[in-house]
């Protein structure tokens, strides 16, 4: 049953509080780059502009209009997209907690809970960054406790809630794919399996069909297909198989200092031959880690779509070992694992600056650097001027408020090794001079552009040629301890005259700000 003694719901308002005291230190981090797409397009969409049309990126609907409800009830800011995920993340802990709870018992369900809200706020998953995962994962987990009882009670209503529950993680991103056709199987196993798959598939069809049918009213179906479907086929073909080894050995060892207490529980849990429910949630484990490994990228954010298993199998080996070993006390095993957890990134939770933390976290991306261009962009253009970003730094467009000069807002469709690559890069280039954009920025972060050694480099020449018009306003130096320092006017120019930076040249900061001459 799903209803809980005073108690239960004592325990799980401890661990939704969890989640809300472990976001507290990370929740007004500046967004990073795929958090700035979403955030954009989101923005131009409360504006009346659709996606994909003139804004190309690769993710289902879902988020942006996940983002563009965050914006429209708690404002436009990366705290206000911070705490709006995390109102959600609570869904999730509150699925893991439940899912726990019933199929392993009560300890169990507060184990599982207390680690799902720390998983969904780790620094080791990236969870601090609003992406499709901390989405897609709150109903993925209530679609698996919905399966779980359309099979116990053979009930279609179940089965369709199951459905709508995956259909609405669909639309955040398409890897949940693998968890629908687990929960299909799931149903496919009940006496009564043909009502119960059909209503399955009417619920999915329920949350999908009419964003479908938005996007063909709107006007931006091929455009859609474009970029969620043939542009995600070539990009997740592109990896070797030898790579998909090595890159999920990164990823997992970027976890090891504040998960492997989590590992450790879970491989415990799932060594209990009495309990028939652990090859249940190993089931569901392996079919979302399956999900993880679509296109063989595996970013450490990939692995949430396991977290939810993760944390239940977890939470029933630190139940089971408390039992075994008696010990008193039995929830504070699992505040221990989170605490290690914590203390594994103390420099994450404590209070601290918050540009300081976003460059440990992500290194010589330029996100630091966003803020101080955007206030620049701002305060030099008006509504109605364009801007052409020269890389994958949306994040700057939202904070400026400014719409691009050309749709692609990410530049990584423009440098893949792909047959439509100089085409691509020629419509952008086309899409630019037609803008007559009033200001330009140049990014040099080799992770702006992730360009293979065949892509064509006709764009970067276009550009070179564009600037021409451009008198160069602001550059950003790499400098340790001054983080997002901006250098302008002629002491930028001095800087640059000593030593341009450029594609084929030596790099010595993040990113330049260019003026269209008068």
């Amino acid at each position: 049953m799903l209803s809980l003694r005073p108690r239960a719901w004592l325990a799980l308002a401890a661990v939704l509080l969890l989640g809300l005291a472990l976001r507290w230190p990370v929740a007004s981090l500046p967004l990073e780059r795929d958090e700035g797409g979403y955030a954009y397009i989101a923005q131009r969409w409360l504006q009346g502009e659709a996606p994909y049309r003139e804004s190309f990126d690769q993710k289902p609907p879902g988020i942006y209009a996940a983002y563009a409800a965050i914006e429209r009830a708690l404002g436009e800011s990366p705290t206000a997209i911070h705490w709006g995920t995390q109102l959600w993340c609570l869904l999730t802990v509150a699925m893991v907690f439940l899912l726990g709870r019933r199929l392993f018992g009560e300890e169990a369900g507060f184990a599982a809970g207390a680690l799902a809200a720390f998983m969904t706020v780790d620094h080791g998953l990236l969870a601090n960054a609003a992406n499709t995962e901390l989405f897609m994962i709150a109903p993925l987990a209530a679609a698996f406790l919905a399966a779980l009882l359309a099979a116990e009670r053979e009930s279609w209503l179940w089965a369709l809630a199951c459905g709508a529950c995956t259909g609405l993680a669909l639309l955040f991103k398409q890897v949940a794919l693998t968890n629908a056709v687990f929960y299909a199987l799931l149903l496919a196993r009940s006496k009564r399996r043909i009502p119960l798959l059909g209503a399955f598939l009417a619920g999915a069809a329920l949350l999908v069909a009419p964003m479908a049918l938005y996007l063909k009213a709107a006007g931006v179906w091929p455009a859609f297909y474009d970029c969620v479907i043939g542009y995600n086929l070539a990009y997740g073909g592109a990896t070797a198989l030898p790579d998909y080894f090595k890159n999920f050995g990164l990823a997992l060892g970027r976890t090891l200092p504040s998960l492997w207490p989590v590992y450790l529980f879970a491989l415990f849990g799932l060594f209990q031959a009495a309990a028939p429910a652990v090859r249940l949630v190993l089931a569901w484990l392996a079919f979302s880690f399956l999900g993880s490994c679509a296109g063989g990228y595996f970013r450490v954010h990939y692995l949430l779509q396991a977290a939810p298993p993760l944390a239940v199998l977890a939470g029933f080996g630190i139940a089971q070992a408390c039992e075994k070993l008696k010990l008193p006390g039995r929830r504070a095993l699992a505040l221990l694992v989170v605490l290690q957890g914590v203390l594994s990134g103390l420099w994450y939770y404590l209070p601290g600056p918050e540009l300081a933390k976003s460059r440990r976290l992500y290194g010589a991306n330029p996100f630091p650097e966003a803020v101080a261009a955007a206030k620049l962009i701002a305060e030099r253009t008006s509504s109605q001027d364009r801007v052409f970003i020269f890389g994958s730094e949306p994040e700057i467009l939202y904070y400026a408020r400014r719409k691009s000069a050309e749709r692609y807002i990410y530049v990584y469709p423009l440098f893949v090794d792909a047959p439509d690559t100089a085409a691509r890069q020629a419509e952008a280039l086309a899409q630019v001079r037609a803008a007559d954009p009033k200001m330009v920025v140049t990014v040099f972060v080799r992770t702006s552009f992730l360009a293979s050694v065949r892509a064509p480099l006709d764009i970067i020449n276009g550009v070179k040629d564009l600037l021409r018009g451009y008198h160069l306003l602001a550059v950003m130096p790499a400098q340790r301890g001054n983080i997002g320092a901006m250098v302008l006017g002629e002491d930028a120019q001095r800087m640059w005259k000593r030593s341009p930076m450029w594609y084929d040249r030596r790099i010595w900061g993040f990113l330049a700000v260019w003026e269209k001459n008068q």
